[in-house]
């Protein structure tokens, strides 16, 4: 009986040993496969990490130049540095001069039961290996995109569950004890699959809608899900989201007959200047653009 997921991020062993050498939390995001985002602060400190029941996934903002690991003393941090600290490992930290963190936590049992789903890897050997100060540019790129999203925001909600989900296939194809053999995705969605997906998203976007959501409707994991919704339209579930939205945004404005607010809550927006930087972002001008002809 796997256990609850923690509904604190401080709940977890990493994070509760960053908060016991001062570490400031600056913000921190759980996702709905139990995984956590966390923005982390510190400086001129030590730590330990004992035994942590999650896989931990640092990647260093700023800093971590003067950063030392005991058990590899030799090793140096700088920005865009990875380290990848398994569970059950045990690290012990010196931290000189001040830096700053994205830590990606992964529950282990998820992540096994990936590695069956995805790569057809006994989730018995499903076991990250521990790597202190390392370099990976895709997986470097996957974080530098998750420290840069507004987690609170609604829009980046979906987007942020793609990139851990890409994240965790890249730790599973290139740093796991057991490398599962890799194979491109082809095809896509059946046309059946399509028109449940595209329903659930109209459906869903005054609410909000999460990528585990749209891949029930299609009956696939999330995993193969967001590949094989890419082959199908050419764009990802996140992009293609934010496309319905302005196009919603556009139809209501131009008929002219809905309040602005009301299109604001139809669309999914937060607020109306939400709204307004999506359509500028699409080039479409302003909600005032499509109404001041009525005027």
């Amino acid at each position: 009986m796997p256990l609850p997921a923690p509904t604190d991020v401080t709940q977890l062993a990493v994070s509760a040993a960053l908060l016991r050498s001062h570490a400031r939390l600056r913000r921190a995001q759980p996702l709905p496969s139990g995984a956590w985002v966390a923005h982390w602060g510190n400086a001129d400190t030590e730590t330990s990490y004992v035994k942590p029941g999650h896989h931990t996934l640092s990647f260093y903002l700023e800093g971590g130049q003067a950063v030392r690991c005991h058990e590899a003393p030799s090793a140096r941090g700088a920005p865009g540095a990875l380290c990848l600290l398994p569970a059950q490992h045990e690290s012990h930290w010196d931290v000189n001069g001040s830096l700053q963190l994205l830590h990606l936590y992964l529950p282990t049992l998820p992540l096994a039961q990936a590695a069956e789903r995805w790569f057809d890897l006994d989730p018995r050997f499903a076991t990250l290996a521990e790597r202190i100060y390392f370099h990976d540019a895709p997986l470097a790129a996957l974080c530098a995109r998750i420290a840069a999203l507004d987690w609170r925001n609604a829009d980046a909600q979906l987007h942020l569950q793609q990139l851990v989900l890409d994240v965790q296939s890249r730790l599973l194809s290139a740093h796991s004890v057991h490398r599962p053999a890799v194979t491109d995705v082809k095809g896509g969605l059946s046309p059946a699959a399509r028109r449940r997906v595209l329903e659930r998203i109209e459906s869903g976007l005054a609410d909000g809608i999460a990528l585990d959501e749209l891949a029930e409707a299609a009956c696939l994991s999330a995993f193969h899900f967001a590949r094989m919704f890419k082959a199908s339209f050419g764009h990802s579930p996140h992009a293609w989201v934010m496309q319905r939205r302005v196009e919603r945004a556009r139809r209501l404005l131009a008929e002219g007959r809905t309040p602005l607010d009301e299109v604001v809550r139809r669309c999914g927006y937060a607020h109306l200047s939400h709204m307004n930087a999506a359509l500028k972002r699409a080039g479409l001008g302003t909600a005032g653009t499509f109404r001041s002809p009525a005027r």
